[in-house]
């Protein structure tokens, strides 16, 4: 049986890599533990057009510090239909990571692997538990509205 998609009015339309910060600093060796930091902004062009912006970290806590990496994806959404510019940018906001981390993996694999090293490839993630334990508590941006 066939099933029908249905597309969502916004639609993302072009991925780049806006910035790249890299070096090299030794060889890798596997199970050197590291941590992965990122963050999630979006900024509205217009009702219908919104960059969003996946920034992703890589950090050694431990020497050898094996590599300095910061990459930036940006992508192009835009919305079929007139919109809200505030309402845009929160969908922007929301989705930019499960959207835009495919690409950032990709970038971190082939910029290693470009390096020289094996490819490193972030782990995969939980997005919906990502996104809720990165949510300030309603407590705490209650208290802090005085």
């Amino acid at each position: 049986m066939k099933k029908q998609v249905v597309a969502h009015k916004v639609q993302l339309r072009d991925v780049f890599i806006e910035k790249i910060n890299c070096q090299r600093v030794a060889d890798f060796q596997s199970g050197i533990p590291y941590d992965v930091v990122f963050s999630v902004k979006a900024k509205t062009i217009n009702n219908n057009l919104a960059y969003g912006y996946f920034r992703i970290k890589i950090l050694f806590d431990k020497e050898p510090k094996i590599f300095n990496l910061d990459i930036t994806v940006r992508g192009e959404f835009e919305c079929e239909k007139t919109t809200n510019r505030t309402e845009l940018k929160r969908f922007v906001e929301q989705q930019g990571l499960p959207l835009l981390l495919p690409w950032a993996r990709q970038a971190v694999a082939s910029l290693t692997l470009s390096m020289g090293l094996p490819p490193l490839l972030l782990p995969l993630i939980d997005v919906f538990a990502t996104i809720r334990s990165n949510e300030p508590a309603k407590e705490e941006s209650k208290g802090s509205r005085g």
